[in-house]
């Protein structure tokens, strides 16, 4: 999203880019947090001390832990280097990018779109290691892009409480961050569908299998609610420019995508231990606490600590 913005020129971001740098500064967390799955990796990949599976020179730990190295890699090293770059800018947080910063975005742009949709392949698709679809990763980007808007809108309304205005965003930015979750909405929809449609209606076997669990029984229902919370919510309320300007319509609207990614996500990953229907448990949500939890309390260190180092260098400066 901040590369995308870099690139495009998108003025109406730039107030936003500095707390989207913080989130983004907190995947070193995540690949510190990637180190828990190594000790359940046989449970969850059934290729792992699987035999005559399918891509077994592809789906073997040694070159699943290495491409997962080199993913975070690429996520790391731009993510803190365009955050240190905009650090050392200096004074005026909602400055455009510097040309260093949008030739960065715009080069680094191909290696992101391929990791992140090679990151999909192995940590998700290859749960089912016998199932493959190409547009799988197409799907988890659109999913994953619109929680990163609904997260940026909430930044964007908190702000608002901040500066004094309780009830309108600016317009710009609402309009332009109600836009853009409508639309990639729409795109998740399209993109689910699609997915579906041609699977389903080629009916092979190996394909079907893993759409078998998850439209039927209680992952159907799942199903419908994501369907449902994840399209119609934002295509009625996102629709209308009123709710884009409104503070409190764009942030339920923003919280509740959130809430619904998380259920998505829970509907991809969760079918393959348990494909007879949910097995809610307490620890579900203590996980959603931790991780959470610790990613918000890092990225809110690391607005500190930006801000702590802006104003010495305007201290120095003076």
């Amino acid at each position: 999203l901040v590369a995308i913005a870099s690139v495009s020129g998108a003025r109406w971001f730039d107030p936003l880019r500095a707390v989207a740098l913080d989130v983004a500064g907190t995947i070193p967390l995540f690949a510190l947090l990637f180190l828990v799955l190594l000790s359940g990796l046989g449970v969850l990949y059934p290729w792992v001390n699987g035999r005559g599976l399918p891509n077994g020179a592809w789906l073997n730990p040694p070159w699943f832990l290495g491409r997962a190295a080199l993913y975070f890699a690429v996520w790391i090293g731009v993510a803190l280097t365009l955050r240190r770059w905009a650090l050392a800018a200096g004074v005026d947080t909602a400055a455009p990018p510097s040309a260093r910063e949008r030739a960065l975005a715009g080069a680094a742009l191909p290696a992101l779109g391929l990791t992140l949709t090679f990151a999909a392949f192995d940590w998700i698709m290859s749960l089912d290691p016998a199932w493959s679809s190409t547009v799988f990763g197409v799907y988890w980007f659109a999913g994953g892009f619109l929680a990163a808007l609904a997260v940026v809108t909430l930044a964007a309304v908190s702000r608002v409480g901040e500066g004094g205005r309780a009830t309108h965003l600016p317009a710009a930015q609402g309009y332009a961050l109600g836009a853009l979750m409508l639309t990639f909405a729409v795109f998740w929809a399209y993109i689910a569908y699609s997915q579906y449609f041609i699977i389903w209606i080629a009916d092979v076997p190996a394909e079907v299998a893993w759409y078998a669990p998850r439209v039927r029984g209680g992952w159907g229902v799942l199903a419908l609610v994501v369907l449902v919370g994840q399209l119609a919510l934002p295509l009625l309320v996102l629709l209308l420019y009123a709710a884009k300007r409104s503070a409190r319509a764009m942030g339920m609207v923003a919280a509740w995508l959130l809430v619904v990614h998380y259920l998505d996500t829970y509907w991809l990953v969760l079918p393959a231990i348990h494909p007879d229907g949910p097995h809610p448990h307490w620890l579900d949500l203590s996980a959603i606490a931790a991780v959470g939890g610790t990613a918000s309390a890092w990225a809110g260190w690391l607005g500190r600590r930006g801000g702590a180092g802006e104003q010495g260098a305007v201290s120095g400066k003076r």
